[in-house]
């Protein structure tokens, strides 16, 4: 009877814990919706390689980005229409806007009309979704700069590409690095736009300024790794990754300056940091070799707390982190002290998270995150009879009620941690996994290497 009473105890917790999440999307391996001769064409479709890295919510649509990665990749920007019951499983995706952006030349020649590989799409509160096109076929041992990387929006309301900017050499070499992308929309002009880029490879931020069409970048030692947090234990595997600044997060606008502060951190780093966008909108600082106080320590999430993407809520101050090490999300109120403490875990999966690759906040209340299983394609078997990418939503105020990260509750601590604790706990021992090759040189899908050993995010 004891026994019994413990199961359903940890049986109640597990659904406390993860009762107010839904699981919207799930495949074992992505398909197309294309013509059948590009799916029979020779490198036209290749199921193991086909990796979603990002997904982002509007309006009953999920856009589903596929890097171009390994050959055999028919279509980079998707889109699914999503409805209740749900999970909707196995959904084959719909290239948007349409398939001829999407379909490579077949000489791989440079071509303004088409894009080559996207990686984390975001919607602006103007109806638009705005993507980075690295211009890069990222095949292991084939690396290809096809064109420049552009920066593109799209009108989702009547689903025609608006704008393409070519971002110069001079603020990236190539588009390799450039993962994910945050908009700054002036709140009462839709044409006053920011864009801040993420350069994990190079340690950079690119900032784009629309309405000059002008684009900088910055560079300062917090966009690299933290050393002594760059080894990782996932799904019993060993390995070390050296992605520096991977995803930027902005607050609301200051209501007397109209700033925003943007949060931002390394993916092999358990630690966040802050500038206003004051400092990152002036071009001229950009061209500063020091830039003094300008960009901050914030404070230390913990041990194993390492984070691909994070997000800021308008509504509640709460930002949620993908937490890649512990399968899980996490929360904080931007309003209390800055400390592991005053975070709260508000879904953990074992089982299906393997990978939290990417999260984003809907307007309609709701948090979003995607995982993709990258870790078993990159360090052991990726099997596609299995479900392997899942899309996740919460509603923000349901999730974070009665947590430390809910607005109504105090925190725990009235001090913020800046750094990691003496003992030295996020170290792990590191065992060096080798890729094993995909298609083309071998059974189980792995990366291979490229450039660096080739990137994960």
């Amino acid at each position: 009877m004891g026994r019994l009473v413990v199961i359903l105890v940890v049986v109640g917790l597990l659904a406390f814990v993860s009762g107010q999440v839904d699981e919207v999307l799930k495949w074992q391996k992505v398909e197309y919706d294309v013509p059948a001769s590009v799916l029979q064409a020779e490198n036209g479709y290749i199921p193991i390689g086909n990796i979603p890295m990002g997904a982002v919510h509007y309006k009953n649509r999920v856009f589903v980005a596929v890097a171009r990665r390994r050959w055999g990749i028919p279509s980079t920007l998707n889109v699914v229409d999503i409805a209740p019951p749900f999970p909707n499983t196995n959904v084959v995706l719909k290239p948007y806007p349409n398939f001829a952006l999407n379909e490579l030349r077949a000489d791989l020649q440079p071509d303004a009309n088409r894009i080559v590989t996207v990686y984390r799409p975001r919607v602006d509160r103007c109806d638009r979704l705005w993507f980075v096109d690295t211009g890069m076929m990222e095949i292991p041992g084939n690396f290809t700069v096809v064109q420049r990387p552009s920066i593109w929006s799209i009108d989702l309301k009547t689903n025609e590409p608006i704008h393409r900017f070519e971002i110069p050499k001079e603020a990236v070499e190539t588009g390799y690095g450039l993962t994910s992308i945050t908009v700054d929309v002036d709140p009462d002009d839709c044409e006053k736009v920011f864009v801040y880029i993420s350069d994990l490879q190079t340690y950079r931020m690119v900032v784009y300024d629309y309405v000059n069409r002008r684009a900088w970048r910055f560079l300062h030692n917090y966009f690299f790794l933290n050393p002594l947090e760059g080894d990782y234990r996932i799904q019993g595997i060993n390995f070390a990754w050296d992605d520096g600044i991977f995803s930027i997060a902005l607050s609301n606008p200051d209501p007397v300056t109209k700033f925003r502060t943007a949060y931002f951190h390394a993916l092999s780093s358990n630690s966040e940091f802050t500038v206003s966008t004051k400092v990152l909108r002036n071009e001229t600082a950009s061209q500063r070799g020091y830039h003094g106080t300008d960009f901050q320590l914030l404070g230390y999430r913990g041990g194993k707390s390492q984070s691909s993407i994070h997000a800021f809520d308008p509504e509640t101050g709460v930002i949620f982190f993908a937490l890649i090490q512990q399968n899980a999300i996490s929360c904080w109120d931007t309003n209390k002290p800055f400390a592991p403490q005053n975070m709260a875990i508000v879904y953990k999966n074992d089982q299906n998270i393997v990978y939290p690759n990417d999260l984003s906040i809907d307007q309609e209340g709701y948090v979003w995150f995607m995982t993709n299983s990258i870790i078993k394609l990159l360090y052991s078997e990726l099997k596609l009879d299995e479900f392997n990418f899942f899309v996740w939503r919460a509603n923000i105020k349901q999730v974070i009620k009665n947590t430390v990260c809910d607005p109504t509750v105090p925190p725990n601590v009235q001090m913020a941690q800046r750094f990691g604790d003496s003992d030295n706990n996020d170290r792990i021992t590191f065992y060096e996994y080798k890729d094993k090759h995909g298609p083309g040189g071998g059974p189980f899908g792995g990366w291979g290497h490229g450039p660096k050993g080739g990137r994960r995010s």
